[in-house]
Formats: structure tokens, C-alpha cells, sequence
């Protein structure tokens, strides 16, 4: 839907998709699979592209819902990212008053064992990596969510990782994270 009005005003305003694409510092190719709706310009550029076509916003994308899906997705996405941001500045803060905290902790002479930061600060990164998987990956996301396999790819960085939606993945998450600090413990 989009496409094709996109087609039909570059069309009536007597424009090629070569002239359409050197206004918009775009590829001709770019504004071929837009009009052919093999995919649809960002938000940014659906706004120049109004201007361009003097065609309201409101015209341009009422009733075609591939392109208000995209939309959707694109929100969703934003959102993910600043909640990510937000919980990353949190967690290296947190990580660094809890290194800090045991530091200190370790140094003073009454403190008989010298075992409990250690554990401290591996409990801090691991719960944080947890939360922070169900804070950035929703439930119903295809690749980690809660219908992916036990093992999926990294939340973040390159790899595998339990899936924490996955029944056996909270039970495997949890004994290893006690088994970690048992370690540390007696180790």
C-alpha cells in the first residue's frame, strides 16, 4: 500500500526513482523496494519524503498496516535499547560500589573471612545478568524468548547461553549460580 502510493506520487509529479533517490541521499535501488514494498523507509525518512512528494503524513500512510507493524517493531526496539542503556549504566555502577565495598570490607582486620566478596561481587554480576536478559529480551521474542530452545545466542557479546525463559534453564541458572558460590566458599 505504502509502495504503491509512494509509485503513484513520484509518478504524477513526473519524477524518476534516480532523481528521487539523489534528493533523498538514497540508492535508486532503495526507493525501487519501497515502491515494490520489499521494505519501508524509517520514520526520518518517510517525513523528507513527504516533504519531497507534498504529500501529508496523515495521506501517505493511512491503511497500510505491513508499515504500521514495522512502526511497531521499530518502537519496541528503541524501547529495548534504552531500557538496556539504562540497566547497563545501573549495573556497571552497582558492580563498582559492590568492588569497592568488598575491597574495603577485606582490608579491615576484623572481617575473619576473606571469602565473602569474592562471592559478593560474582552473586551481584550474576543476578544482574539474569534480570538483565528478561529486562532487554521479551517473552515473546522468536529467537530467546519463552518458545525458544534451552540454549540460544547471547543477549549480549558473541556465544550461547541458558535461555532463563525456559523451564530447565531457571533450574540449570540457579543451581550453577550456587554452585559457583559453594565453590568460591570452600575453595
Amino acid at each position: 500500500m505504502l509502495g504503491e502510493k509512494l509509485k503513484a506520487q513520484r509518478l504524477s509529479l513526473g519524477l524518476t526513482q534516480q532523481e528521487v533517490a539523489e534528493h533523498l541521499h538514497v540508492s535508486r535501488q532503495t526507493v525501487s523496494n519501497w515502491e515494490v514494498g520489499r521494505n519501508f523507509p524509517d520514520i526520518p525518512m518517510i517525513i523528507s519524503i513527504s516533504d519531497y512528494y507534498h504529500i501529508s503524513l496523515d495521506e501517505l500512510l493511512k491503511g497500510d498496516e505491513g508499515f504500521m507493524e514495522k512502526m511497531k517493531k521499530d518502537a519496541e526496539l528503541v524501547k529495548r535499547t534504552k531500557r538496556r542503556k539504562v540497566f547497563d549504566g545501573v549495573f556497571v555502577g552497582l558492580l563498582l560500589l559492590t568492588v569497592l565495598f568488598a575491597f574495603v570490607v577485606s582490608r579491615l582486620p576484623e572481617v575473619a573471612d576473606q571469602k565473602l566478596w569474592p562471592m559478593l561481587v560474582v552473586g551481584v554480576v550474576f543476578i544482574f545478568s539474569i534480570v538483565r536478559f528478561f529486562i532487554v529480551i521479551p517473552k515473546e521474542d522468536a529467537v530467546s524468548g519463552m518458545q525458544a530452545p534451552l540454549i540460544i545466542p547471547k543477549s549480549f557479546g558473541v556465544g550461547w547461553a541458558i535461555n532463563p525463559y525456559h523451564p530447565l534453564g531457571k533450574v540449570l541458572l540457579i543451581g550453577i549460580f550456587i554452585a559457583i558460590e559453594v565453590l568460591i566458599f570452600w575453595g
